[in-house]
């Protein structure tokens, strides 16, 4: 019996303590040896390559001990991929935990030499993965047990780079933005964009084929380019689409292929650039929504110039989908279109009317006629 080791004297309350966990794997800092610990920045799903690995990422209890504390065993909560021996951990937790468990690996170290076996290791940290941790002008690394981070001297080729990537930020034709080797594509305002290694950092003025858009900031992405150049109304634009219900699908469908345009130039009213006409949409502040059409006078049958000033189009109470639906078909040719139909409906209505009328008169004619004729033959001439 190893009388040091942790697990020996401490398995069978940890694993008393763990039944109220619902996990099945136990990992203890003296068995870590032959794995890895790999820390990730805010959330697992922003590492680079994460589709690959996601599917093999169980849920596991990681063991640690605060011996100065009554309740000394700790167990805290992990992403474990088992066939790969690697455990990931976020860089928020990691020094709470590592200046516990890193004495356990110490142990676990100490034991295997003991035993005479051969490890890849020499101390804790050797296990420790910093490779996802990336920030401008510094460098990750364990100093005294702990994760900090030390200025570095940044390469000439690295600040091209970075400087590259900034002038790509800062460019305002471009609208997605995404890792050459990734299939995600983000817009310049969300967090992961930060995390794009400068080198690897791409820009597009149109949506990258063959990779899909993130679905933490999608919305925005439409949003930015519907508002655009008016982008500082992301938000107030965003916060009457919302309240009406428009989903980050119908955003979708509106802006790329429909190809409006947003911005609100009064409180509770949106105005929305169609295909050639301008609109507005009132009443959001009670959601009782009313269409209003610029209005326009015609110089010629199928001409016309745009004047100041909007109409009621007639649509009162309608949601905000049918209304964005009905500016997306409009055009002035299918208007005019549709009041030529209604016109020629119109028309045929009226012959049908004098049709009907002419006949009740022949109709009435030939009766008297016929009446006339029945008295003549009673009474003679």
């Amino acid at each position: 019996m190893e009388v040091t080791s942790e697990k020996v004297f401490y398995e069978r309350e940890v694993k008393e303590q763990a039944r109220r966990l619902d996990v099945d794997i136990l990992l203890w800092g003296e068995e870590l040896y032959d794995k890895k610990i790999v820390i990730y920045p805010k959330k697992i799903t922003a590492i680079n390559g994460y589709e690959k690995i996601k599917n093999h990422l169980v849920d596991a209890a990681l063991v640690y001990f605060d011996f100065k504390k009554e309740k000394y065993t700790k167990l805290s909560i992990i992403r474990y991929d088992e066939t790969k021996k690697v455990l990931y951990l976020s860089e928020e937790n990691f020094n709470g935990i590592w200046r516990y468990l890193r004495s356990s690996v110490e142990l676990g170290i100490r034991i295997q030499k003991r035993r005479q076996n051969e490890i890849g290791i020499t101390t804790p940290d050797d296990i420790v993965d910093l490779s996802f941790l990336h920030r401008t002008g510094s460098e990750a690394v364990i100093k005294n047990g702990q994760l900090t981070y030390i200025a570095k001297e940044i390469p000439q080729s690295e600040k091209e780079h970075l400087s590259r990537k900034q002038s790509l930020l800062d460019n305002a034709k471009y609208l997605y933005f995404y890792d050459e080797d990734d299939t995600i594509y983000h817009d310049k305002d969300c967090d992961r964009v930060k995390e794009i290694l400068p080198e690897r950092f791409v820009a597009s003025e149109n949506r990258p084929e063959g990779k899909r858009p993130c679905k933490k900031c999608r919305r925005r992405m439409f949003l930015r380019k519907a508002c655009s150049p008016y982008v500082k109304q992301i938000p107030q634009v965003d916060r009457l689409l919302t309240k009406a219900g428009i989903t980050d699908y119908q955003l979708e469908k509106f802006v790329y292929e429909e190809e409006l345009k947003f911005k609100t130039d009064q409180a509770w009213e949106l105005t929305v650039k169609g295909k050639e006409d301008t609109w507005i949409i009132k009443g959001f502040q009670t959601m009782e929504l009313s269409l209003w059409h610029n209005n326009y006078v015609k110089t010629a049958p199928r001409e016309r110039y745009i004047t100041q000033g909007f109409h009621n189009q007639g649509m009162d109470g309608k949601r905000l989908y049918s209304m964005l639906t009905y500016i997306s078909a409009y055009t002035f040719e299918r208007h005019l279109a549709g009041e030529e139909k209604a016109a020629l409906i119109k028309s045929e209505e009226v012959q049908k009317e004098e049709t009907k009328k002419q006949e009740v008169k022949k109709q009435r004619e030939g009766f008297f006629a016929c009446m006339i004729g029945f008295f003549k033959k009673i009474f003679g001439k």
